[in-house]
């Protein structure tokens, strides 16, 4: 459990080489991460458009793991390519092989133990490994005034990490020090050095990069994982009924999540931070995707999970369409694009290649869907299932899902300003101990709701505490 996590820590994390890998990685291969990406997703809809999966001779199957083996490979490298600019790649990567890793160890020394013991048994090794990386990087981070998360270390770690300053939105920010007017001392955790026509507001010059939050906090993602894994692998020992075991478990790791996340943001960690936690979230569940996998065989997966489904049917049935309604709002292009590939699926398999799935005469259930011919069996079970829906009902929560996506994203970003300009005219003639008070918090709550920008509150501090304590201090 700790050698994959020890790796991590070394190769992507400030405590080791993470700061220098993420520079290497963004100066010698980021330029290639579009070649590979795309030769990927070439290689992936040529297997797919030959049926690779219903490949079940000796030669297919060995052909197919061959396959699979290349894309995760491939896909593996292509994060790491691209991590300068999606820093959280490397974490969900290794959440993701981290159960790989854990069967692989388990074939290798505990051979005489069955996989439904021995997962179970994680748990405790898991949850050992997570407090014991939390505990030192917290010793670590408090160790020094250098690796504590301050805005002088964020301004020294995006030099090193190679993260590009945007003199685009800050022309005037442009100078001789790694193209900032500014100097900081990596080795120093004193203010930068301001050249005389440098104005302070140039520190915001390496907001649109993220690398050094996730670089500085990663051993606390390494450690979030690892509670994840710790808490399904208890999940599956099955104490309680499916449904409560998957509640009580959804409960914990969305309350970490929620703790973590303010904790970032009244840290001032910036946007990157939520992306970031999307992006552990879902592949925490796809590793625990991967443990189910290998924890039970075919027939007892399809009957938990049939299980499982069975119950929250008959619990929350009336709360289906509501679901299928986000479902709707933010998987209709891929369902538009799963269908066209679908039809070259189908036209591959109506030339008749020896590699391709053999085309079967059209069951009674199926004969009154359309798309016969033209899209592929699955396609078409999808389609009818797709039919047999409320169709108005979840077109209509699909619509009140999109405007809550508006309002959220955009028209919240617009409120915000005009809130805030009405607070800096009710609060201009108050007295600043009122006005602080008011500001902080009013400040702290708007940090904490993910749609509100944080670069408003911050004018907004400048424009009513400079004049109010003018007024009441004078200026020095």
């Amino acid at each position: 459990v700790a050698i994959p996590a020890a790796c991590y820590i070394i190769g992507f994390t400030k405590i080791g080489y993470g700061l220098q890998t993420f520079y290497f990685l963004s100066r010698y291969f980021e330029q290639h991460a579009y070649v590979l990406a795309l030769s990927l997703v070439g290689f992936a809809l040529v297997l797919f458009l030959l049926d690779f999966h219903h490949w079940h001779s000796k030669c297919g199957i060995l052909s197919r793991y061959i396959a699979v083996s290349i894309l995760i490979l491939g896909t593996a490298v292509l994060v790491c390519f691209i991590s300068a600019t999606h820093p959280y790649g490397p974490i969900s990567l290794y959440i993701v092989l981290m159960p790989v890793w854990l069967v692989l160890a388990k074939n290798l020394f505990y051979r005489h133990l069955r996989m439904r013991t021995y997962v179970p048994w994680l748990s405790g090794p898991l949850f050992f490994n997570a407090v014991a990386i939390m505990t030192l990087w917290t010793y670590w981070t408090f160790y020094s005034d250098t690796h504590e998360w301050t805005e002088t270390t964020r301004l020294a770690d995006a030099q090193v990490a190679g993260c590009v300053p945007d003199i685009e939105t800050y022309p005037e920010c442009d100078g001789e020090f790694d193209g900032v007017c500014f100097e900081v001392d990596t080795n120093n955790p004193n203010p930068p050095k301001f050249d005389k026509d440098c104005p302070e507001i140039c520190i915001d010059v390496y907001d649109n990069c993220s690398n050094m939050f996730i670089v500085w906090v990663g051993p606390f993602l390494v450690s979030l994982g690892l509670l994840f894994l710790s808490f399904f692998a208890t999940f599956l020992r099955g104490t309680g009924t499916v449904e409560q075991e998957a509640i009580r478990f959804t409960k914990i790791w969305f309350f970490l999540l929620f703790v973590m996340w303010i904790a970032s943001s009244l840290a001032g960690a910036g946007a990157g931070v939520s992306v970031t936690l999307a992006a552990l979230t879902l592949s925490a569940f796809i590793a625990s995707a991967i443990l189910l996998a290998f924890s039970f065989t075919h027939a007892e997966r399809e009957e938990r999970v049939t299980q499982l489904w069975m119950n929250l049917i008959e619990k929350y049935d009336q709360y289906l369409n509501i679901a299928k309604g986000l479902l709707v709002v933010t998987s209709a292009p891929v369902f538009i694009i799963y269908i066209a590939i679908s039809f070259l699926n189908q036209s591959v398999r109506n030339i008749n290649l020896p590699c391709s799935k053999k085309t079967r005469t059209t069951s009674e259930s199926m004969k009154n869907v359309i798309g016969e011919g033209l899209v592929t069996e699955e396609a078409r079970r999808l389609i009818k299932e797709v039919k047999s829906w409320e169709l108005v009902e979840v077109f209509t929560y699909a619509i009140y899902w999109g405007t809550g996506f508006m309002t959220f994203t955009v028209l919240a970003a617009k409120f915000t300003t005009l809130f805030l300009s009405w607070l800096i005219e009710q609060t201009k003639d108050m007295e600043i101990s009122v006005v602080t008070g008011i500001l902080i918090g009013v400040g702290v709550i708007m940090f904490l709701l993910p749609p509100v920008p944080g670069a408003p509150i911050y004018l907004t501090l400048g424009i009513v505490m400079v004049p109010v304590g003018r007024d009441t201090l004078g200026l020095t």
